[in-house]
């Protein structure tokens, strides 16, 4: 009878199971990055939705304070610098009223701890105003709605004729 030396062992499935650990881990790894990425896209497209939704609360808001003859609507023209935009309405890190012309609105209207502000501009008069009957004389005003959570910031414009007949 004939014996066969002994099989020496030389460690190659313990080789074979650490690298397929390895690389089970790194995707793992990476599943959690990405996953962690798409939770943070999906937290900014919340912020932002919930950001224009206040927004546009706020100005069917004015509007209808303004159609209600609630708020005291500006006599004078705005000219110039008056008329635009204030560069903090733009600015993400601005966490207050933009300027101080402009009010608050009410957290009822914007919901969702948002933060948002209104300001009224009279643009002047006109005799034909967009979609209102010829000769209707009209004061334009422009309505402006900034709102804001976090670095998510909408700012929305209306342009309101109120028709003097």
């Amino acid at each position: 009878m004939l014996l066969l030396p002994a099989m020496r062992q030389t460690g190659s499935a313990l080789i074979i199971s650490l690298i397929l650990l390895l690389l089970l881990t790194l995707t793992a790894t990476a599943g959690i990055g990405i996953s962690t990425g798409q939770e943070r896209m999906a937290h900014n497209a919340r912020l932002k939705n919930d950001s224009l939704q206040a927004a546009e609360s706020g100005l069917r808001y004015v509007e209808q304070l303004v159609r209600g003859n609630q708020l005291m609507l500006p006599q004078t023209l705005c000219v110039q610098s008056a008329c635009e935009l204030p560069g903090a309405a733009l600015d993400t890190d601005h966490l207050s009223a933009p300027a101080a012309d402009w009010s608050a609105l009410p957290a009822a209207v914007t919901g969702n701890d948002m933060h948002a502000w209104y300001r009224i501009v009279r643009l002047g008069d006109s005799v034909m105003p967009t979609n209102l009957a010829a000769g209707a004389p009209s004061t334009l005003y422009r309505i402006s709605v900034v709102s804001h959570k976090g670095s998510t910031r909408t700012v929305l414009e209306t342009v309101y004729a109120f028709t003097r007949m």
